[in-house]
């Protein structure tokens, strides 16, 4: 097991060698206190004041100074100064509290390294089950012989791949997680449980792994709940008021603020406890246990019960992080922190009888058992007094629900779909790859959707897996559209100036370049705004979610709206380029198909259907046309036509060998009906459907040759800089009449004659000489046409006759390796 310490955690250790200074009522307090117990006198008051500490104070403190200025008394006695006047049994007391630690007690402290977790071996005599990896044990409630195996094994044989949503414990069962993290003084524990008897172990966790030192437990003694601390100077006990419901799920929360715990079993009181000593900090170097330990013998003396859980637990969520019963798997849960799932664990399977354990989700669907999230209650709260303990609310009965892979639907995911234009059902979500380096300073994103609420998330996409720090997010509250984002400093959020209609398609886009954002939404005004602080950069690393954030994520964030989004998404484009919604997205779930023509596969003959709000248009193959793709193209000495959605792609060595290189001769035909369009282009960069292909402009060299405002345009970088060139000797080109264009290119320098008419010379910057190409030329357009600033369209008009080295003529139509929406002249 892999661990990094936290930064953020190291002034905890025990041996870092600091002092925080306290008010001067307040150590005077302690002073006075400290020289009680050198003289052997521990009065009721001095006790009374040393457990009344400001909590003000205290809370910015790293170490309490009483434990300094004991720890200095201890030093002086041990080293025999000041042992004339001091009782024998206060030194033997300083020099037990003291001699195990050659520094002051810092509070927290955190793991260097994790433990090996490892299943305890027992004799399974009188247990003839052949159980592989795992072991055969009599289960001594139900009477039969068991495998208990190890996590993610199960069945009579141990056979791996198995996935635990709900786990059983039967006495001897344990998962364990990874050590606590900034848990030191605040924890907020919710546990979900239905035991089938009234003792065994809940939870634990600790300093070390036999309890000594700090700790923290749950356990069942008698079918009652106690919640047991130790902060290192003295334990503390809290029990429930009533007893648990054996056979029925029972909710414990619990919450625990430096010395006090306050607890609460299902909607019954809450009662509260309080641990003893000066230490108020909890260490946790220790995994996290659940309904066990691998090695309860030593811990039942703090613990008071020997046997580890029998019942089921479906649910446990500490400091608003949940934990799953289960390993962590990237490729199949890219969204499912590593923090928060199973390290290791022995002999836990499903719940039976629990709400998924009757329904079976087909082609790979997963059930869920969901309930909606309790209310928060902790929402700043002062630091002059102690916290009051957070309301409670009795929990909802849970639901189980279909996760459906990508490409099917239905209750059970039975239905196969054609995913055209995806729709949410509030369940829904789709998974892209994180926008990462892409956005520091800049990030467009535009979005095409309709709305079945007034209330629901778009999009978003944050850094940390606790939901804090950087992110974006794009959502509808109260009929508005907002976009909110955090450089680090602050939040900023735009309101659209009006609302949208539900049942509408509507057209929205955000960009951002440094602190300014800007938000657009149909024809309505734009709405800008400066984020606050002095961040600049936006670091986004996790995946980006689309359509909501998936309650499994262990990201969730605190947005203007909760809801995840109801209605369908028909266009997605980052950066200036569109996203395939579909090939695009490394996973989702419960995505349907949307009621739109494009679900009907109107185009023909293989052709794309591309959505237009309520309409469509189709991106018919090479060798077809027409408005479904359904009429032929004579291809044999065709001349091209492209109507600004078209191209033709060319991947033959042959010509790419002639485009590539140090020289370049370059002659070809073409006529143009628009001012704006893309003549050929060429250079490193594959282009693809996904993301990592879309993300602003393809790296590296590549030459573009196209019309701007009715004149040529050459472009094109060697690896050293972009050389650009307008040809203005002759008059507009784009007057539907044909014009021949040459381009000769010798290493850096570049000459352009249009029409046999005065020669236009350019020099690209920079030492390189080589245009690299490792993708395709294209002609007439691209399979991709960004819609930045910068970019061209693609060509409404005709091209012919191109040849390549002078001597090598191209047959447009029959050489193309692709094409698309190609019609003739």
């Amino acid at each position: 097991m892999n661990y990094s310490k936290l930064e953020s955690s190291i002034l905890y250790e025990k041996e870092a060698s600091f002092v925080a200074v306290l008010e001067d009522d307040e150590a005077a307090e302690d002073d006075d206190k400290d020289a009680s117990l050198l003289r052997g006198r521990h009065d009721s008051s001095s006790s009374s004041s040393s457990s009344s500490l400001d909590d003000q104070d205290v809370d910015n403190q790293l170490i309490d100074r009483a434990d300094i200025l004991n720890y200095d008394r201890y030093k002086m006695l041990r080293d025999g100064q000041q042992q004339e006047d001091v009782d024998p049994a206060v030194l033997q007391e300083l020099e037990g509290r003291y001699l195990t630690s050659p520094g002051p007690n810092l509070e927290q402290k955190v793991p260097s390294a994790l433990p090996n977790l490892r299943a305890t071996q027992s004799l399974t005599s009188m247990c003839q089950l052949e159980c592989g990896l795992g072991r055969c044990q009599l289960d001594a409630a139900a009477g039969v012989p068991r495998c208990l195996c190890p996590l993610g094994r199960g069945g009579r044989y141990c056979h791996p791949g198995v996935h635990i949503e709900t786990a059983r414990f039967h006495g001897s069962s344990w998962v364990g997680f990874s050590p606590l993290r900034e848990a030191y003084r605040d924890v907020q524990l919710t546990l979900e449980f239905k035991p089938e008897g009234g003792e065994g172990v809940l939870l634990v966790s600790g300093e070390n792994d036999d309890l000594s030192g700090d700790f923290m437990a749950a356990v069942l003694v008698g079918a009652y709940v106690e919640f047991r601390w130790d902060c290192g100077s003295g334990a503390g006990s809290v029990r429930s008021p009533e007893a648990v419901t054996l056979g029925e799920w029972n909710r414990l929360t619990v919450y625990r603020h430096r010395w006090d715990v306050w607890l609460q079993l299902n909607d019954g009181h809450h009662v509260q406890g309080r641990s003893e000593g000066l230490f108020s900090r909890i260490t946790f170097r220790e995994p996290l246990y659940v309904g066990g330990s691998n090695n309860l013998t030593s811990l039942a003396p703090r613990l008071g019960v020997t046997d580890g859980l029998r019942g089921c637990v479906r649910r446990l969520q500490v400091n608003d992080h949940v934990y799953r019963f289960r390993r962590s798997d990237p490729l199949r849960e890219p969204n499912l922190s590593a923090d928060y799932a199973a390290l290791d664990g022995w002999g836990i399977t499903e719940c039976i009888g629990d709400a998924c354990s009757e329904v079976e989700c087909q082609h790979g669907g997963k059930c869920v058992a969901s309930t909606p999230p309790p209310p928060t209650a902790l929402h700043n709260q002062s630091s002059h007094t102690t916290p009051t303990p957070p309301p409670f609310f009795a929990p909802p009965t849970p639901t189980p629900t279909c996760l459906c892979p990508l490409g099917y639907s239905g209750e059970y995911c039975e239905k196969q779909l054609n995913l055209e234009v995806p729709s949410f059902n509030g369940s829904s979500h789709l998974v892209f790859p994180a926008l990462g380096g892409s956005v520091l300073s800049w990030l467009e994103v535009e979005l095409v959707f309709r709305a079945a609420s007034t209330e629901g998330v778009l999009l978003y996409e944050g850094h940390r897996s606790d939901g804090t720090g950087d992110f974006i997010a794009l959502t509808i509250a109260q009929a508005h559209v907002l976009f909110t984002i955090d450089l680090g400093s602050g939040v900023l959020t735009l309101r659209s100036e009006y609302p949208i209609r539900p049942g509408v398609w509507h057209w929205a886009r955000v960009s951002r370049t440094g602190r300014r954002a800007w938000l657009y939404v149909d024809d309505q005004p734009v709405v800008s705004g400066l984020t606050p602080g002095g961040f600049t950069m936006l670091s986004l690393s996790h995946p980006l979610y689309l359509g909501g954030v998936p309650p499994t994520s262990a990201t969730q964030p605190i947005l203007p709206a909760a809801l995840p989004f109801t209605g369908c998404v028909q266009k997605l484009a980052l950066n200036g380029r569109p996203v395939h919604l579909v090939s695009g997205a490394v996973s989702g779930s419960n995505v349907a198909s949307c009621d739109h023509p494009c679900s009907q596969r109107p185009c023909d003959n293989g052709g794309v259907c591309d959505p237009h709000g309520a309409s469509y248009s189709c991106r018919c193959p090479l060798g077809f046309k027409d408005a479904h793709c359904q009429s032929r193209v004579v291809t044999q000495a065709a001349t091209p036509s492209f109507s600004g959605r078209s191209f033709l792609k060319y991947d033959d060595p042959e010509i790419l060998k002639r485009v590539s290189g140090d020289k370049l001769h370059l002659w070809l035909r073409f006529r143009s009906e628009a001012p704006d369009g893309l003549l050929m282009w060429a250079g490193e960069g594959h282009i693809t459907s996904s993301l990592g292909g879309l993300l602003g402009p393809p790296p590296g060299d590549s030459l573009t040759l196209g019309l701007q405002d009715g004149r040529l345009s050459l472009s094109y970088n060697l690896g050293s800089g972009f050389a650009h060139l307008t040809y203005n000797n002759t008059g507009r080109l784009d007057d539907g009449q044909w014009h021949t264009v040459r381009l000769s290119r010798y290493e850096r320098e570049a000459r352009v004659w249009v029409d046999g008419g005065e020669v236009g010379v350019v020099l690209a910057p920079g030492d390189l000489v080589q245009l690299n190409l490792d993708s395709a030329l294209f002609i007439g357009g691209r399979e991709v046409t960004p819609r930045s600033s910068g970019s061209m369209p693609g060509l409404r008009g005709c091209v012919a006759d191109l040849t390549l080295a002078t001597d090598y003529h191209v047959d447009l139509i029959t050489q193309a390796a692709a094409g698309q929406n190609i019609d003739y002249c």
